[in-house]
């Protein structure tokens, strides 16, 4: 399905098999059973399905297994431009496993590898020891998960305003379709992109996202049938993941927007997950702040802060991280032009 290898069987560290070579249905439940044992929720970026979400998206993946810990990179670039990202990884988020992984990295002939632990932000000291030096995020530095509840505790939760952005939106016939449906996402999603000034990817992503990502699924808010919100979230080892929204702007009076996470909440709770990950807050309250008002909705969700360690990079080979990065930075600038 487009993955490269999977290496790292016991007795073979380091050693690529290719995916025809193993069944791949039982890899993957090995796969993520050993995540959970080394992480508890384990990241849903690096569960199996995730890498084989970014294999159809243009990645190559490697799943590596190393002494007491396991990482998903996944790799761009040819020869010695070739640069690895583990999104959310290594696991365990310790400095011996990232160690571990930069020395697979040098071995492999990496000429970059970016890391993205899901560790506390006190992880900083032990990378910058390594050699690694901060990097623009990828991933959300910070988040807010929400524990799920029964309706009424989780409701107590909530920010007042909140609560009553919900009862509006029931009272005023708003109602949520739950699905897998990418278009109308995509089309929602474009306003929202506009008024926060980010990037979001568009239908065959979310579709993608939709076929692989087990538990993944639509949260669509409407009234009269038309749709005004939406939502998409995944879950992964009884975490649930709020990864994209969409709202055209219209009707704000009806709140469409809360009417699709307060299902999406519930749902994942009732399809047995203990948490919710909110998936981004902004760093600080500054109103200035491009995703002040996406925080201000989020904080309504009530959920406790988390502050990771960020994104870092590790420099291999001079010379292949340069290429590298004016051709990352070159197809990053096609991709912001394309909408104008």
């Amino acid at each position: 399905m487009g993955a490269a290898g999977y290496p790292g069987r016991p007795g073979h560290r380091g050693a690529a098999v290719t995916l025809d070579s193993v069944p791949l249905e039982a890899d993957s439940r090995a796969w993520d059973r050993d995540l959970r044992a080394l992480q508890s929720p384990a990241p849903l970026l690096q569960s199996w399905a995730w890498g084989e979400v970014q294999a159809r998206a243009g990645w190559r993946v490697e799943r590596v297994r190393l002494e007491g810990a396991l990482a998903t990179v996944l790799l761009r670039g040819r020869g010695p431009l070739r640069w690895g990202y583990a999104p959310r990884g290594p696991l365990p988020a310790t400095p011996a496993a990232v160690d571990a992984l930069a020395a697979w990295a040098r071995e492999a002939g990496l000429a970059r590898l970016r890391v993205e632990p899901e560790g506390p932000k006190v992880l900083a000291d032990d990378l910058r020891r390594l050699g690694f030096q901060p990097s623009d995020p990828v991933q959300p530095a910070s988040t807010a998960i929400v524990e799920l509840k029964p309706d009424e505790e989780l409701l107590k939760a909530f920010e007042q305003r909140t609560r009553y952005a919900i009862r509006v939106a029931e009272r005023r016939g708003v109602t949520v379709a739950a699905g897998a449906d990418g278009a109308e996402l995509d089309r929602l999603s474009q306003g929202s992109a506009a008024r926060q000034h980010i990037r979001l990817p568009g239908r065959d992503y979310y579709e993608n996202l939709l076929e692989r990502l087990p538990g993944s699924r639509t949260y669509v808010a409407g009234q009269g049938g038309r749709a005004l919100a939406a939502a998409l979230t995944a879950s992964f080892d009884g975490r649930a993941y709020y990864l994209f929204a969409g709202w055209d702007g219209e009707h704000p009076e009806l709140n469409p927007t809360y009417a699709a996470l307060w299902a999406a909440m519930r749902a994942a709770r009732d399809g047995a997950c203990r948490d919710f990950d909110l998936w981004g807050v902004p760093p600080t309250d500054d109103p200035a702040h491009p995703w002040h008002g996406l925080g201000l909705f989020k904080r309504g969700f009530g959920g406790r802060r988390v502050d990771y360690a960020g994104t870092w990079d590790l420099v291999i080979s001079r010379l292949g991280h340069g290429l590298g990065g004016a051709e990352e930075r070159a197809r990053r600038g096609v991709r912001r032009l394309r909408p104008r």
